[in-house]
This record gives C-alpha cells, structure tokens and sequence, in this order.
C-alpha cells in the first residue's frame, strides 16, 4: 500500500484529479490540503509558492496506472506525483482498501481517459 502525494499549483486541477480518483476507485480516499506554502531557495533568496497537496491511500500496483492517466490528461502541465509506502496500517482499514479499489486494466484506463476527454 502507498500514500499517493500529487502537488499542483492549481486548485481545480486537484479537484478534478479527486473526483477523477475517486469515481474510477483508483484511491481509498482523497484530502487535499489547501494554502500550503512552498519554499525554495532562487539566488539566495529564499521565495514562496502557493501549492495544492492531494493526497491518497492505495495500492502500490495501481500508481504506474495513475502516473500514466495524468501524464496523459495533463500533458504539459503535470502535476508532481510521488508516493510513500505505508509501512503499518490498521488491518481492518487495510482490509477495506483492498476490497474497495480495483485494479485497472489497461483497456480500462484508456475508457477511463476517453471519458475524461469528453467531460472537458
């Protein structure tokens, strides 16, 4: 299992990426965290961005899945996607996570990114 990070300076891009997660049961759940400051040292300066996180519980299996559904929706302007393993988790919260989430085929991915193309 893994806790899927995405990081995007835009706020509807994250929403749009939760609904997205959460229809086609890629993710257990989704929070996304608002406001969030990001520092970065530019010629010694150091300079803040706003930043939007997403975060999401899943399995380690479907994140190549995901990482492709989004290079292809956001081709350009893609978000920063990265993952941490979740090393220990309630066994029954765990239970639930893997009954809840499917895998995705690939046939499956491309019907998922069509529908997402005629949403837009």
């Amino acid at each position: 299992m893994i806790f899927l990070r995405i990081v995007s300076k835009s706020e509807p891009k994250m929403e749009e990426i939760a609904k997205l997660l959460l229809e086609e049961k890629l993710v257990i759940d989704v929070n996304i965290k608002r406001n969030l400051e990001r520092a970065e040292l530019v010629n010694g300066d150091l300079v803040f961005t706003k930043v939007y996180l997403l975060t999401a519980k899943t399995k380690a299996v479907l994140f190549d899945s995901i990482d492709k559904m989004l290079n292809e929706l956001y081709a350009g302007h893609m978000p920063e996607v990265y993952a941490m393993p979740i090393m220990e988790m309630d066994w029954k919260q765990a239970q639930k996570l893997t009954t809840d989430i499917k895998q995705v085929k690939t046939n499956r991915l491309k019907r998922v990114l069509d529908r997402v193309r005629k949403r837009s």
